[in-house]
């Protein structure tokens, strides 16, 4: 059966959607994905995955007129939107999925396995590369990162949405002062853009084991890392999905994002969130989304201490 996947562009929306494309991966089965050049390893991991088109997004919508003329001119047997785009609507095809995304009361993951009429829920699932897996055993060795290991990715791409890093700072701090010493090392995950924050971080952790990778490393090495990691704790990011789907404890810490939709999925998935609800963080006179400053400063480091503890002291 020839697929036509159109896929997310952001991180966390693409593994959240993975339960869809495991569900097609099949060898009766050649899929093509539209992707981004950031859910590009996600996607291109799956084994029916034949050909990646990856895009860059244009004005006027035309990276979907590049797409069109990037693809097969064919009847596909099946086309499966989650973008609910012009290009699924100019193609030829017998059976189209098209996600439309309105219900806000669910979890994506319930969303996208309705979507596709799926019976039973599916959690998000990534295949494992080992390679790469191989190839981060090696690096742990080289900077002599010990295990336990505490991941943790202290920064988004909104800011409003960060909890404060010195904040994180006083956490790791008595997460490491712990007489059961729960971990060895501490890493410290993200974008190449986010390693001065994450510096700032690792300057205010009372330890010689912490290391920054921030930014040197691909997403699915951060992977494959994660699932050698006891415990990972960050904010509401694609990272957390990822440390989700790698079925290491996870905990997310939610502000100005609805947790009903974009929690964690998966038996060892935690997350806390501010006294506050998303409504009375977002939807109040004065709100500004651009604003810089953080919406997570009432959630209490205390509080994220007890809940990560008893996180940690569970048995998988």
């Amino acid at each position: 059966m020839k697929i036509l996947f159109i896929g997310n562009t952001r991180l966390g929306d693409a593994i959240l959607s993975t339960p869809i494309i495991n569900h097609y991966n099949a060898k009766k089965n050649n899929i093509t994905v539209i992707c981004s050049p950031l859910s590009k390893e996600i996607y291109s991991n799956f084994s029916s995955v034949n050909k990646l088109i990856v895009l860059k997004k244009k004005k006027r919508g035309l990276h979907w007129l590049q797409a069109f003329f990037l693809l097969e001119s064919v009847r596909w047997d099946l086309i499966i939107d989650l973008r609910n785009s012009l290009l699924s609507r100019l193609v030829r095809k017998t059976k189209i999925f098209r996600f439309s995304g309105k219900n806000i009361k669910n979890h994506k993951v319930d969303e996208y396995c309705k979507f596709i009429n799926l019976k039973i829920n599916k959690a998000p699932y990534i295949p494992a590369n080992f390679f790469l897996k191989n190839s981060v055993k090696g690096l742990l060795k080289k900077k002599k990162i010990k295990i336990p290991i505490l991941a943790v990715a202290p920064i988004t791409n909104w800011k409003r949405k960060n909890w404060p890093i010195k904040n994180y700072a006083n956490l790791i701090n008595e997460i490491l002062r712990e007489k059961k010493n729960f971990f060895s090392s501490v890493v410290l995950l993200g974008s190449k853009n986010e390693k001065l924050f994450c510096d700032k971080l690792k300057n205010n952790i009372n330890s010689g084991n912490v290391y920054n990778l921030a930014g040197s490393l691909k997403i699915m090495e951060i992977f494959e890392l994660l699932k050698m990691c006891e415990f990972f704790i960050g904010n509401d990011s694609g990272l957390t999905h990822l440390s989700a789907a790698s079925k290491t404890k996870t905990l997310a810490l939610f502000g100005p994002s609805r947790d009903e939709n974009y929690r964690p999925w998966g038996k060892n998935s935690y997350f806390i969130r501010t006294p506050e609800s998303y409504s009375q963080l977002v939807e109040v006179e004065g709100y500004n989304r651009f604003d810089n400053e953080s919406l997570l400063k009432t959630l209490l480091v205390k509080d994220v201490l007890k809940i990560s503890l008893k996180i940690i002291s569970k048995e998988n």
